[in-house]
């Protein structure tokens, strides 16, 4: 099961990119995210009422909390960042490679630092490959 989410989740980040990059420039931008987050909401909530075992609406509500508002806020940070990253002509084949290699290097710290993760010679080799690609981009 785990591989079929990884493959839908590489499926969907490559089409979230095409479609960013491919967002026509005379549109709108908050009017489109405006819109896209309206239909990704619905298309959320009717996943949520197809749910098995759904608590009711009040009692689902009454157990969020931070998380929700401060993920809705990285989201429009992480689409509003990545559509004017495209928008002002960076290449879509690296803004994905940049920023998700650098949030990989990021996230293994906040792990080892907070969540108790282990760094391992694996890890170890992988910063270092990263580190090795931030050169050969930049020497473009």
């Amino acid at each position: 099961m785990k591989m079929l989410w990884l493959g839908i989740a590489i499926i969907g980040t490559v089409g979230y990119h095409l479609v960013l990059k491919l967002l026509p420039g005379g549109v709108n931008q908050f009017l489109s995210m405006s819109i896209t987050f309206a239909v990704g909401s619905f298309a959320f909530l009717g996943l949520y009422a197809m749910a098995p075992g759904t608590t009711s609406m009040r009692e689902a509500v009454g157990q969020l909390n931070w998380t929700t508002l401060a993920l809705a806020g990285v989201i429009v940070c992480l689409d509003l960042s990545f559509l004017m990253l495209y928008r002002s002509g960076f290449e879509l084949s690296l803004g994905q490679l940049i920023t998700q290699s650098a949030a990989a290097l990021a996230l293994l710290v906040l792990g080892v630092a907070f969540f108790a993760e282990k760094l391992t010679m694996t890890n170890l080799a992988g910063i270092g490959l990263c580190v090795v690609g931030f050169w050969l981009i930049s020497q473009e």
